[in-house]
């Protein structure tokens, strides 16, 4: 991992004990450190969170005039975006129920307060509703008369949908800028069905779901039990596929921290998630993340639920590899493979996960789709800019797949270690 101690005064900053000592060793935003620093507080979804944690408890003045302005501009652009993304997010809505559609907003605007403290605060990439599997058909005309068109759709049923572009998506882009192509994406489960994990997941969310107001805009969303139950899924999804972001594992913490006392909710959320071993390794695996990264005190009943399903294995991956995996830079690292066992005890369908981790396919272009090019040469831009795309990432990725021997020997010594301090305990 690059930037290390960059990285853990971010951590320590967003930290249960929010400890401010070690900014002033952040890089010269001039420098290549500096800027592959704030890449990844941007790619993350660090960038805001972070800045409004030293806003609120006054220690933004720590910060370099460079970093400060840095912020404070992103966030200005942020705000102008979210305000726009909300104002598409009730036409939708309003299109919804014009057809007579129940659709709740997953994530996004809807996780203020409880997992964000201000929607501003965060950076939100598309829309996600979920829907009645019986409302998938009309919910999607309600999006064609909206302007959007599918994109792909998944065997598990959910659908993406983007609007048109002629912009040819580039990696200087500024994600915090007003969105040139939209998307949304509709959701029948709050559980995608996988292969290699068969969750077990609530059916009856949109029954459940409530009213919600955003500055100024109602939308239905998730009971906070549903929504944190969703969190730590969507969450644990991303990360087994390759990648995901820490704001996610930093806003789960936020949660935590803030119902910390709520019995009453986390027997809720424990009821809602089901009594599976999966599951619960699910839950101690984020939850873990929590500690590693935040040091968040985890409610006991929480930690009692999960306590069957931490092994020794993921207990010395969580004290090991955590937190250099989770602030790794995009596109992710490897060495979350090591834990496959512990979620996928068939060997064939592990042996089916680790081909589709090392060895992934081409699929569905996630670069300029549904790009609408103009023009022969805006068309050979486009072929270009994907071309590029892929390169980086294939290169990303071998360097990873290069790096794994030394991550599996640190493994093994850690796996030692770990049999050895047992031993000795007992």
């Amino acid at each position: 991992m690059s930037n290390v101690r960059a990285k853990r005064a971010v951590l320590a900053a967003l930290g249960h004990e929010h400890e401010f000592r070690e900014l002033a060793g952040l890089p010269c935003l001039s420098s290549r450190a500096g800027i592959e620093v704030m890449n990844w507080l941007d790619w993350s979804g660090m960038a805001l969170p972070f800045f409004a944690r030293l806003r609120r408890f006054e220690a933004d003045a720590r910060l370099s005039e460079e970093w400060h302005r840095a912020l404070t501009e992103r966030l200005a652009r942020n705000v102008e975006r979210t305000q726009d993304m909300l104002q598409e997010a009730q036409r939708i809505s309003a299109a919804f129920r014009s057809l007579g559609i129940k659709a709740a907003l997953l994530k996004g605007f809807t996780l203020a307060p409880d997992f964000s403290y201000n929607p501003y605060f965060r950076h939100q990439v598309d829309f996600d509703f979920l829907v009645a599997p019986e409302s998938a058909r009309p919910a999607a005309e309600a999006l064609h008369a909206c302007g959007y068109s599918a994109a792909y759709s998944t065997a598990s049923g959910e659908t993406c949908f983007r609007t048109a572009s002629h912009h040819i998506p580039s990696a200087h882009d500024d994600i915090y800028a007003l969105q040139r192509q939209r998307q949304v994406d509709l959701h029948i489960s709050i559980w995608e069905p996988c292969a290699w994990l068969p969750v077990e997941s609530p059916q009856d969310c949109l029954e459940q779901s409530q009213s919600q107001t955003i500055h100024g805009a109602e939308f239905l969303s998730l009971a906070l039990d549903d929504k944190f139950l969703f969190q730590v899924l969507h969450a644990f999804r991303h990360s087994f596929r390759s990648w995901m972001r820490a704001a996610w594992v930093l806003e789960v913490a936020h949660c935590v921290e803030m119902h910390q006392e709520d019995a009453a909710l986390w027997n809720r959320v424990i009821q809602r998630a089901g009594s599976t071993l999966l599951t619960k390794r699910i839950f101690a695996f984020v939850v873990g993340l929590i500690e590693r990264l935040f040091a968040s005190p985890i409610p006991s009943l929480l930690r009692n639920w999960t306590a069957e399903a931490m092994s020794s294995s993921l207990q010395t991956w969580l004290d090991h590899f955590a937190c250099d995996w989770a602030t790794s830079d995009w596109p992710g690292s490897l060495s979350n493979l090591f834990l496959t066992a512990e979620f996928v005890p068939d060997p064939r369908l592990r042996r089916q996960y680790w081909r589709s981790r090392l060895f992934p396919k081409k699929e569905q272009a996630s670069l300029g789709s549904q790009v609408a090019t103009t023009g022969a040469k805006q068309f050979l831009q486009l072929q270009a800019a994907r071309l590029s795309y892929v390169a980086q990432r294939a290169a990303l990725h071998l360097k990873d797949i290069a790096g794994l021997p030394v991550q599996q020997m640190r493994w093994r010594r850690a796996l030692g270690s770990s049999r050895g301090a047992n031993l000795d305990a007992n």
